[in-house]
């Protein structure tokens, strides 16, 4: 059992591999030709990872650093994991399941791994559902919040009031050299040190505390943001944490590292405080005063989301515009009176739960929602493109101009996640930027948001502009893309970054066209017959000519919104899947003919 769950987090590390869930998806390191963890690749080069910023979704404004290591460095990382998985990994999957206080888990009660977004909130436990019922993400998220919510309230029966703990920038301050204590306990990790033993297991996480330095510049403080092996380990640490919090009888759940400790009657909640505050010095964790507040009963108090649509839900089962206004209204104000996370339940529910008639106007509070709610602005995000790809929006031309004025905004005030989605949503809305929209990026270290049009609307980019962004950023994924579409640059890569242990790595990377960035327009088919299918139904307005060495590799998903030019996606989708290189086709030998019936 343990076997296969260890093939399954090794599997789930490969897959999220260096970026964050809270990017497109379009950044990821699927590879068609090529596995990436089978090259050689080490841990030795010490590249700075790439960081930006998001909001922290707080009313401060402030900013969470998110990083982006160096893959050579990451890979490497990952080979040592799978080749130790049932020393290092096994220890992890203990402590994590074992771990009956946390709502953060990587991993349930059944073994089952839980994806870090479809836990954001309330989560952890999963309640089982009825066999008989269609299994599905909205069922499943479901079910989660009502299942911690219960077992929240059972917790804490009696309780006169909670405790609400967080520990201060807990991923930046988290003690490397102690990540030992995953396997050992912290005491058993400070002996071995003052005694120098060398024992197997202190030794095999010495060598862990290596290599997860190396993502980090060696820094011996703190574990990268964004990663999920960040999370495994960080989950990992805390579990042993919790356990020694209930040797001293505190009652208690966790989110990450957000503790809600249950304060009965007669006990002083300043006694907690200390106890839980000696605890984490030995762990060198600190706690945030700002964030810490004693909420006294009644305490988790919660509405019924589902009873709340069900109510607004028209008698046909097709929400009209009053409904509509009536359904965004009741829960913005529920997210304004305390109750997080009602607006993304809402979101979420969509397609699986109502239908609205008016889609012009739930596009609109699609568009409040991104301009307005940052915490929830990559969900909104997701779904506005996927009524635009569905053909629900009618225009984007007025869409664009206000995506635009945020997009502005986001720049102005720092917001890098942010900027990365709206440019990824105009983009793919039909937005053309200029040379000047590159520029500034470039001149406020958006890297992410320039990889995006360099993939998107690469004619944008002729050798001048390329130099500009190469010689003015240190940023080892742009530089890669860069030296990827400019191959004269990837001589000069491994130089410029200092990267002579993995020069041969990404030598390998560069020659099967590797990219870390994959195109919206492009998806890689590998089922001949639905390939074939997408062919045959097809049927264009104006018919399209091109010659096999025309260069169609600049256009974008907008450009396949377009007639005469949207029956190119199935010819593109057939090149992939015969490895055909299409990038050297001339997009000037594009002919639309037009053909009266």
């Amino acid at each position: 059992m343990l076997d296969t769950i260890e093939m399954e987090l090794i599997k789930k590390l490969k897959e999220k591999a260096i970026f964050s869930e809270y990017l497109p998806d379009n950044f990821n390191v699927e590879a068609s030709n090529l596995d990436v963890y089978d090259q050689a690749a080490s841990y030795r080069d010490r590249v700075e990872p790439y960081s930006y910023y998001m909001s922290r979704f707080n009313k401060t404004g402030d900013k969470r650093m998110i990083s982006i290591p160096e893959f050579g460095a990451y890979v490497a990382l990952v080979n040592f994991l799978n080749d130790k998985k049932d020393l290092i990994l096994r220890a992890c999957i203990e402590c994590s399941q074992k771990d009956e206080n946390s709502f953060s888990r990587f991993i349930n009660d059944s073994g089952e791994l839980i994806d870090f977004d479809s836990t954001y909130g309330d989560a952890g436990f999963i309640l089982k559902l009825d066999d008989s019922r269609e299994s599905n993400e909205y069922e499943k998220e479901r079910s989660v919040y009502i299942s911690n919510m219960i077992y929240k309230i059972q917790k804490t029966r009696g309780a006169a009031g909670i405790l609400h703990i967080d520990i201060s920038e807990f991923y930046r301050n988290i003690y490397t050299h102690i990540l030992g204590c995953i396997k050992l306990g912290i005491y058993g990790v400070k002996e071995a040190f003052l005694r120098r033993e060398k024992s197997s297991d202190y030794t095999l996480f010495n060598d862990l505390d290596k290599m997860v330095r190396s993502l980090n510049g060696a820094r011996t403080n703190g574990l990268l943001v964004g990663p999920y092996i960040s999370r495994i380990l960080a989950e990992s640490l805390l579990a042993v944490v919790d356990e020694e919090l209930r040797e001293h009888n505190l009652i208690f759940t966790r989110y990450a590292d957000d503790y809600e400790i249950a304060v009965g009657q007669g006990e002083q909640k300043d006694d907690i405080l200390h106890l839980v505050t000696s605890v984490f010095d030995r762990y060198y964790f600190r706690i945030n005063t700002e964030k810490t507040f004693y909420e006294e009963y009644p305490f988790y108090i919660f509405s019924n989301y589902e009873k709340v649509i069900e109510k607004v839900q028209y008698k046909n089962g097709k929400m009209e515009s009053p409904e509509i206004i009536e359904l965004f209204n009741c829960f913005l104000d529920m997210e304004k009176n305390g109750e997080k996370g009602a607006v993304r339940y809402l979101l979420k529910s969509y397609s699986n739960k109502y239908v609205v008639s008016n889609k012009r106007l739930y596009v609109d509070y699609l568009i409040n929602v991104i301009c307005n709610d940052e915490k929830n602005m990559s969900l909104a995000c997701k779904i506005l493109l996927d009524e635009f790809s569905k053909g629900q929006v009618e225009s984007a031309e007025g869409i664009n101009d206000v995506l635009y004025k945020q997009l502005k905004y986001n720049i102005k005030n720092g917001n890098n996640l942010g900027v990365v989605w709206l440019v990824y949503v105009l983009v793919n809305m039909g937005y053309e930027f200029g040379r000047e929209d590159v520029i500034q990026f470039l001149e406020t270290k958006n890297e992410l948001a320039i990889i995006i049009l360099l993939e998107e609307q690469s004619e944008l980019f002729d050798d001048q502009l390329a130099d500009e962004c190469w010689n003015k950023s240190n940023c080892w994924l742009m530089l890669y893309q860069i030296a990827l579409r400019f191959k004269e640059k990837r001589e000069t890569f491994s130089v410029k970054l200092n990267i002579p242990v993995n020069k041969g790595f990404y030598e390998k990377l560069f020659k099967a066209e590797f990219s870390f960035y994959k195109k919206t327009m492009v998806s890689a088919k590998t089922d001949l017959q639905a390939t074939d299918q997408q062919v045959n139904s097809y049927t264009p307005a104006l018919p399209v000519i091109f010659d096999d060495d025309d260069d169609l590799s600049d256009l974008n998903k907008k450009g396949t919104q377009i007639k005469g030019t949207q029956i190119l996606s199935p010819f593109f989708e057939l090149f992939n899947i015969f490895s055909l290189d299409c990038t050297n086709i001339k997009r000037s030998k594009i002919l639309k003919v037009n053909v009266e019936n």
